[in-house]
């Protein structure tokens, strides 16, 4: 399966910095709160859940590296609605769920990578599959 990494390396003038409120307390809350984000296009709801086992993205990306990779989230994740089944385990502790979007006459199946961080021990969404959601983005 081909996975999007969804991080990047470093960079300042980042979003607000993960802290209390950065992650989910479960993988599946930090799942389907990207997924919401995603639909609704909130950087700031997206970027609260994206991350790694070493940090959220918006502690290791620029505010404009941030916006241009949700832009492609906000296109891919839009739905109707979305049934979340898992988790699976995965490898190092990560959690693998799938997500069953519709959009209209359009549906996809994708698979998301949840992790918790090392020092938070909050959840965030790592990865996701994008090529099984490419139908969502088509207009």
């Amino acid at each position: 399966m081909v996975l999007v990494a969804l991080l990047a390396a470093g960079g300042a003038g980042c979003l607000p910095r993960g802290g209390a409120m950065a992650g989910a307390a479960t993988g599946e809350e930090a799942v389907r709160r990207y997924l919401v984000a995603a639909d609704a296009k909130d950087l700031t709801g997206l970027s609260a859940v994206w991350g790694t086992d070493r940090a959220p993205l918006a502690d290791r990306a620029s505010r404009q590296e941030m916006e241009r990779r949700s832009i492609i989230v906000f296109c891919h994740l839009q739905h109707d609605t979305v049934e979340l089944t898992g988790p699976a385990l995965g490898e190092g502790g990560r959690q693998l769920f799938r997500a069953a979007l519709k959009q209209g006459d359009r549906a996809a199946t994708t698979t998301f990578t949840a992790v918790r961080n090392a020092r938070s021990g909050r959840w965030f969404v790592e990865t996701f599959d994008l090529p099984a959601v490419v139908a969502l983005c088509t207009h």
